[in-house]
């Protein structure tokens, strides 16, 4: 924390591309740190990617990333780095959306892609120009955008990867880490109960249910996950003419009724009427927040289904 005579000032705009966040700004110096004690208790399991466009970053184990460098962050591992007064732009990425567009190329905390190369060259390029864009996208632009763009970061990302020969090893990864990939991987199904779950991951139901308590349990993840998932894919253009059962159907709902009412309870409006305010440039379930959960705390939790 700053104290009475220093002075901390930040000036960031978010944007919301339905499946990660692009922050855009500058801030003055600053230390982030995440340790053991932190990541006991914090929930947050982000991938943050980020790319300095003035002045580099200093990690605490050495690490060095000059200006246009672009450097991944695990937010699930210990880190500890300070920022020099800058502009920047960062992607903040769901483990659950970008994991399983990687292949098995080790622990990317910390993983530089170098200004001079040409994966971080192509990497720097598209995040600053994306910086430069997004404000004139239409949001229905943003969302079509989003799975693409994903597709080029994880490709960089793994090309890096895979050529480094030593790859910082991690902590290892929690059963329910492993449990919500899994859950991402098979919402389609529509046999995914909690037994299964437990089944096919080789752990008991206590575990199970242990791992899930601070996301109100097994059961109510995965409807969430389920409703966001829809939510999203009413905005997609590709689905704009698609009738709302097939949209429920395809994401593991039985009955066109039953989801309705649930979409309806989750997002405080139909789905026909969700996908109309959509077109019209409005993002029902998405812009809601509170004193206490402000708007970009939010967008932040519902990302992976908090």
């Amino acid at each position: 924390m700053a104290s009475e005579r220093e002075v901390f000032s930040a000036s960031v705009t978010v944007y919301h591309f339905s499946r990660f966040l692009l922050c855009s700004g500058r801030l003055d110096g600053a230390r982030y740190r995440r340790d053991a004690a932190r990541l006991g208790w914090c929930t947050l399991d982000h991938y943050l990617l980020h790319l300095p466009l003035q002045k580099g970053l200093a990690c605490s184990n050495g690490l060095r990333v000059r200006a246009f460098d672009v450097v991944m962050l695990d937010l699930s591992q210990p880190a500890d780095f300070r920022l020099a007064a800058s502009e920047g732009v960062s992607l903040l990425i769901p483990r659950t959306t970008l994991a399983p567009l990687l292949p098995d190329t080790g622990q990317l905390h910390g993983l530089v892609l170098r200004r001079e190369t040409a994966s971080g060259a192509l990497l720097g390029s598209l995040l600053s120009s994306l910086a430069v864009a997004t404000p004139r996208f239409a949001m229905e632009h943003a969302f079509s955008l989003s799975m693409p763009l994903l597709g080029m970061v994880a490709a960089c990302m793994s090309l890096v990867a895979a050529c480094n020969a030593v790859v910082a090893r991690g902590w290892p990864a929690p059963m329910g880490r492993r449990a919500r990939l899994y859950i991402e991987q098979n919402l389609h199904r529509d046999n995914l109960t909690p037994a299964v779950l437990a089944k096919e991951l080789g752990v008991s139901r206590s575990q199970l249910y242990r791992a899930f308590e601070t996301y109100g349990g097994v059961r109510h993840y995965l409807l969430q996950r389920r409703l966001r998932r829809c939510l999203f894919a009413l905005f997609e253009p590709c689905n704009s003419n698609r009738r709302i059962a097939d949209v429920a159907y395809e994401h593991g709902f039985a009955d066109e009724a039953h989801f309705s009412r649930l979409f309806r309870k989750a997002f405080g409006m139909p789905p026909r009427e969700a996908r109309t305010a959509m077109q019209r440039g409005a993002m029902p379930g998405l812009m809601s927040g509170s004193a206490e959960a402000p708007v970009f705390a939010h967008w932040v939790q519902e990302l992976m289904g908090i």
